[in-house]
C-alpha cells in the first residue's frame, strides 16, 4: 500500500481518537457542571452536527483552492486550541469545545478522505473511502474506551493526539498535485441536483447513527440493562459498521454494483429497526452491516459523478448535507421519543431509510 495512503489512514485514526474521547468527556463534564439532561443531549449533537456540516463545505472548497495539506494543518491547530479550554470548564466552554471539535472533524476527516481518493484514483474510490472510514471509526471506539477507563487523563491524551497529528500533517504530500492537469472548463461543472439527492440520503442515514448515539443507550438504561450489555449492544453496531466498510467499498468498485449495494444497505437498515427492542444485539449487527454498505459508497457515489478537479468542493457539499443530519436528528429524535415512545421512533428512523433507498435508486 502507498506510504502516503498509510499516513492519511493513521491521521484519520487520530481524528477518530479525538472524537471518541470527547464523546465520553463532554457528557461527564456536563454532569459535573449540572447541565440538565435534556439540554445535555441537545447541545453537543446539535452544535456538532450543524457546525460540522457547514465547515465540511468550507473545508472542501478550501482544499481545492488552497490545497488539502494546509486545511489538514489548520484542523489540527484548532484541536490544540480546544485543549486550552479544559482548564476552565463551564457551559460556555463546553459549547466552544463542541464547536471546535466539529471544525476539527470537518477539516481533518474531509481532507483525509479526499486525499486518499486522490491517491487511489477514481476507480478505487469505494475501497479508499472504506479504509478511511474504518480507520476513523475504530479510532472513535478506542478513544471512547480510553476516556471511559482513564477519564482524568483525557485532556492530556487529546493534547498528545493533536500534537502528533499536527506534526504528521506537515509531513504528508499535497495530493491535489495528483489530479490530472489540462482539464477543460466543463470539467469544473458540478451537477448539484444529483449530489443534493445523495446528500439528503446521507442526511437521513445519520438518523441511524444519532439513534445509537443518544436514543438507544438512554432507553436501555431506563430498561435497567447492565452498562456492560449496553456497551456490547452499541459496540456491535459500531464495530460491524467499521470493519465491513472496506469489503463493501471494494465490491462496489470491482463489480460496478455501487447503486445495488446502496439499495440493499438502506433496506437492511430499515429491517434492523423493526422489533429492535426484542433482539437488540442481533438488530444492531444488521444495522452495522447496512451502514457498512452505504457509508463509503455514498461518498464514492458522489465521486463517480464529478470531475477530479472539483473533488474537494463536491465531497464537502455532500458532507454538508450528511453531517447536518446529526443536528436535525438531535432536534427531532428526543421530541418523537417524548410523544410516541421508543419503538415508534425507531420505526420512523427505519422508514426514513426507505426514503433514502428511493432517492439513491432514482439518482
Amino acid at each position: 500500500m502507498n506510504r502516503q495512503f498509510i499516513m492519511f489512514t493513521i491521521l484519520v485514526f487520530f481524528t477518530g481518537l479525538y472524537l471518541g474521547t470527547l464523546r465520553i468527556a463532554i457528557p461527564v463534564f456536563e454532569k459535573q457542571v449540572n447541565i440538565p439532561i435534556a439540554l445535555g443531549l441537545l447541545l453537543p449533537l446539535v452544535s456538532f452536527g450543524f457546525v460540522k456540516g457547514a465547515f465540511n463545505f468550507v473545508a472542501g472548497k478550501l482544499s481545492d483552492d488552497l490545497g488539502r495539506k494546509r486545511v489538514l494543518i489548520i484542523g489540527w491547530l484548532v484541536a490544540l486550541i480546544s485543549v486550552s479550554l479544559f482548564f476552565s470548564i463551564n457551559i460556555y466552554t463546553l459549547v466552544a469545545i463542541s464547536i471546535l471539535l466539529a471544525i476539527n472533524q470537518a477539516f481533518t476527516w474531509t481532507t483525509t478522505v479526499t486525499s486518499q481518493i486522490d491517491i487511489s484514483g477514481k476507480l478505487r474510490a469505494g475501497l479508499a473511502t472504506g479504509i478511511n472510514e474504518m480507520s476513523g471509526y475504530l479510532g472513535v471506539s478506542f478513544g471512547s474506551l480510553f476516556a471511559s477507563s482513564l477519564f482524568r487523563l483525557s485532556y492530556i491524551f487529546i493534547g498528545i493526539i493533536s500534537l502528533i497529528a499536527l506534526i504528521l500533517s506537515f509531513n504528508v504530500m499535497e495530493t491535489k498535485t495528483l489530479i490530472p492537469t489540462g482539464l477543460s472548463k466543463k470539467d469544473d461543472h458540478i451537477n448539484y441536483l444529483s449530489i443534493t439527492s445523495i446528500g439528503i440520503a446521507g442526511l437521513l442515514e445519520k438518523f441511524v447513527d444519532s439513534a445509537f448515539f443518544i436514543l438507544i443507550p438512554t432507553f436501555l438504561l431506563l430498561q435497567h440493562y447492565a452498562l456492560l450489555l449496553i456497551g456490547i449492544t452499541v459496540s456491535s453496531y459500531t464495530f460491524t459498521w467499521s470493519l465491513s466498510q472496506p469489503l463493501f467499498g471494494y465490491l462496489a468498485d470491482a463489480y460496478n454494483k455501487r447503486r445495488q449495494i446502496l439499495v440493499i444497505g438502506f433496506f437492511l437498515m430499515f429491517l434492523g429497526f423493526i422489533k429492535y427492542s426484542e433482539f437488540p444485539i442481533l438488530f444492531s449487527i444488521i444495522e452495522g452491516i447496512g451502514m457498512g454498505m452505504i457509508y463509503p459508497n455514498l461518498i464514492a457515489f458522489v465521486n463517480d459523478r464529478i470531475s477530479e478537479s472539483v473533488r474537494g468542493k463536491a465531497l464537502g457539499y455532500y458532507r454538508l448535507y450528511r453531517d447536518s443530519g446529526y443536528g436535525i436528528a438531535g432536534l427531532l429524535l428526543p421530541l418523537l421519543y417524548s410523544f410516541y415512545g421508543y419503538d415508534y421512533t425507531l420505526l420512523v428512523v427505519g422508514i426514513l431509510q426507505v426514503l433514502s433507498l428511493l432517492l439513491v435508486a432514482r439518482t
